[in-house]
């Protein structure tokens, strides 16, 4: 396991690893950068880290202009001095944020936070789940997940609506999602969403051998889902099982 540090202050820096030390958080190898631009060259010569600690504030700039310029799925936990940057930060794969002097007990719950995501999607690869953990508000709750009527993904965050159409905030997105739904009961019908059979109201053929899609309980999406020249025939064999 890597995990990369962003870090300026040295003394920061070692505080924080030896509270990863204390709480028990086992990694083979922790990259340290100290500047915005020393990030993005670490990120466009490596491949990506599993885990990510972001000081948010850096010397040269804010951390979170990587998530501008680079396509990053790796978790991210920001540990800042600043309160001002908490919801641009939950619109970049992030975590937690936590607020310097560093609580030992908060980074533990980030942490645990961390693994039981790990364990979502990389624990015993391709195995359909049964439940999923979602966000509602300051809550987490664990929901069956053919109660869900479709996942979708907007502003680089990552939602699932159920079949009474409440919505939900999840910490994994759509690609983390599809490899653990039930291939025979969800479709990934865009790059947006990702749809429950039985959710499926209504759909018809349009012009350059594409497809309309309507979903039940759909408030959230405006408009008809299109479903691509190259999705469709693959959707219509899942529609009808084939």
């Amino acid at each position: 396991m890597t995990v990369l540090l962003a870090e300026d202050e040295q003394i920061a820096a070692k505080h924080l690893v030896n509270l990863l030390d204390e709480i028990g958080f086992q990694y083979d190898n922790l990259e340290h950068v100290r500047s915005v631009e020393e990030l993005k060259n670490w990120l466009f010569g490596n491949p990506e880290p599993d885990l990510m600690l972001l000081d948010i504030q850096l010397k040269d700039g804010v951390s979170l202009e990587v998530f501008d310029e680079l396509k990053i799925s790796t978790p991210v936990i920001f540990i800042t001095a600043y309160d001002e940057y908490a919801i641009k930060s939950f619109k970049a794969n992030s975590l937690n944020y936590l607020l310097k002097p560093l609580d030992k007990e908060e980074l533990r719950s980030a942490i645990n936070k961390y693994t039981e995501i790990i364990n979502f999607y990389h624990q015993n690869p391709g195995q359909v789940k049964e439940r999923i953990v979602v966000k509602k508000g300051a809550s987490r709750l664990s929901i069956p997940i053919s109660a869900v009527a479709f996942f979708y993904a907007e502003m680089k965050l990552t939602f699932a609506v159920d079949f009474e159409g409440n919505r939900f905030l999840l910490d994994y997105n759509l690609s983390q999602i599809e490899q653990q739904v039930d291939e025979k009961m969800f479709f990934r019908v865009s790059r947006q969403v990702i749809a429950n059979i039985n959710a499926i109201r209504e759909f018809k053929s349009i012009e350059f051998s594409k497809m309309e899609l309507y979903l039940v309980k759909n408030n959230y999406l405006k408009d008809a889902i299109v479903i691509s020249q190259f999705t469709a025939p693959d959707f219509k064999k899942w529609i009808h099982n084939l």
